[in-house]
């Protein structure tokens, strides 16, 4: 697999999924785990299978024979498996299916809105 991102010592939380966009935010705050937030935007998502709070947080990229075999729910057509991300931390590993993702580290506080506009100032959906 090839290691795309990787926060071992950050805390992060499930922030904000928009279906209808198909966006997911993934947020870690400076206020849990450090200096800066961290936020990691997920467009064209398709599968989602993730725990709500995350410790630690690896995002790998599995090798392209091995994507279309893993469990993932719902199966993976070949299309989908060139998008498979795996996602890991302390005690679980989830998976993403996503067109692409981005990264912003600020030094915004939690509630603040994201750059990519996914979640509404105040934190919902």
């Amino acid at each position: 697999m090839e290691t795309l991102l990787s926060y071992p010592d950050r805390r992060f939380r499930l922030w904000a999924y928009v279906p209808t966009h198909s966006n997911l935010l993934i947020r870690s705050g400076k206020e849990t785990s450090g200096t800066t937030r961290i936020d990691i935007a997920f467009n064209g998502v398709s599968v989602v299978n993730l725990p709500v709070l995350m410790e630690g947080l690896t995002i790998e990229r599995p090798d392209p024979g091995s994507a279309q075999t893993m469990d993932v729910v719902g199966g993976l057509d070949e299309f989908s498996a060139r998008r498979l991300l795996v996602v890991r931390g302390v005690g679980y590993e989830g998976h993403i299916v996503a067109l692409k993702f981005e990264t912003d580290e600020s030094d915004k506080r939690f509630p603040e809105r994201d750059k990519w506009g996914i979640a509404s100032p105040d934190g919902w959906l």
